[in-house]
């Protein structure tokens, strides 16, 4: 777990678990825009797990763009996400423990990766959220 290796506080676990709420109210019709693009093609990559470990940078925007309108809703999940672990870094997080939650966000993206891209998946490992 997580929270044990990080040492987080209870006001540390309360502030990740009000941020995670937000986010995935935020989230909420990119999801849903994101299972109905899904369920209508023949074929797509899953959509992203849930907040349970939506934490860190991720390996930059690797998901194709719609047209003009903007990024896809998988791209503006994964923004939505290192926002909101940029956001619990610097405002929950001691200096302390940023360089292994850093650690810990870079392994499970890693890992959130080749489960989205089998075809360019290293057999990546599964990871938890920080708050585990």
């Amino acid at each position: 777990m997580h929270r044990q290796e990080l040492e987080l506080t209870p006001a540390q676990l309360e502030a990740l678990t009000r941020r995670d709420d937000a986010l995935a109210k935020e989230d909420e019709a990119l999801r849903a825009r994101l299972t109905a693009r899904t369920s209508s093609a023949t074929s797509s990559s899953p959509a992203p797990s849930g907040m349970g470990g939506r934490h860190g940078g991720r390996r930059g925007s690797q998901h194709p763009q719609n047209t003009p309108h903007g990024p896809d809703a998988l791209t503006q999940l994964d923004d939505n996400d290192t926002r909101a672990y940029l956001e619990i870094e610097e405002q929950v997080l001691t200096e302390a423990q940023r360089p292994r939650a850093r650690e810990i966000a870079s392994i499970y993206r890693e890992a959130l990766y080749d489960r989205q891209h089998p075809s360019a998946s290293r057999g990546g490992q599964d990871a938890g959220s920080l708050a585990r």
